[in-house]
């Protein structure tokens, strides 16, 4: 039972890498609507696995380290792959792609290497850098927002400034705030989910996570400016 135990986050780990390969092999057949719910899936066990690792008392460096191999995949490369395939199918090919796409993940791998190596111990309040995991998640959301809007929400070269403004923010050292930090009020966060839910009469999901998710990073950058301040 105690090896089930240990073994548990460790799994669902490796689901979350089953998801992101996936979602590469389905990027580069151009079903970018399963890969892109497949990066996000992946986003879920990926908040699951650290979850069950701390209720469990099994956090170990083995599960770091696995994480990051997982996160580079799904949120890295899975995330590139799909910009770049959606632009393609707009007619924007080539290095003005490719390049932005290298730097995101390049960024994604600095940013978990800085994790590993200057993590503290236990659960902190803010992350150094944009995580890759919600980077990911932020590009995969924009394709799939503007997939909804069948391709009429973004012009193409916005995901060309979207892929280099996230991996900015993975590279820097603005503090973001957890979002477990976030969502400790629980009164704050049952109006956030009902005010969510009311969107979804009027919105798509995926438009209403995407716009969540703008409002995040814009909250870390906005409280970035006024500490330098």
């Amino acid at each position: 039972m105690g090896r089930v135990r240990r073994s548990l986050p460790s799994a669902v780990t490796l689901a979350n890498l089953a998801c992101g390969m996936l979602a590469l092999v389905l990027a580069a057949e151009g079903e970018l609507w399963y890969a892109g719910l497949l990066i996000l899936i992946g986003y879920l066990l990926d908040a699951l696995d650290g979850i069950l690792a701390r209720r469990l008392g099994v956090a170990s460096d083995f599960g770091i380290q696995l994480d990051s191999i997982v996160d580079i995949v799904n949120f890295g490369a899975a995330s590139a792959v799909l910009v770049t395939q959606h632009l393609r199918i707009e007619g924007l090919r080539g290095w003005p792609v490719w390049i932005p796409a290298l730097l995101f993940v390049m960024a994604g791998a600095f940013r978990l290497a800085r994790f590993n190596l200057y993590a503290p111990m236990g659960k902190t309040a803010e992350t150094l850098g944009l995580t890759i995991s919600t980077g990911g998640a932020f590009v995969t959301l924009a394709v799939l927002s503007d997939l909804s809007a069948h391709r009429g929400l973004f012009p193409p070269w916005a995901f060309i400034l979207l892929l280099l403004l996230v991996a900015g923010l993975m590279a820097s050292r603005i503090r973001f705030p957890e979002f477990n930090s976030m969502a400790r009020n629980r009164w704050a966060s049952l109006g956030f989910l009902g005010a969510c839910f009311l969107l979804t009469l009027f919105l798509r999901p995926v438009v209403i996570w995407f716009g969540v998710t703008t409002g995040y990073i814009s909250f870390g950058l906005a409280r970035a400016v006024v500490r330098s301040i």
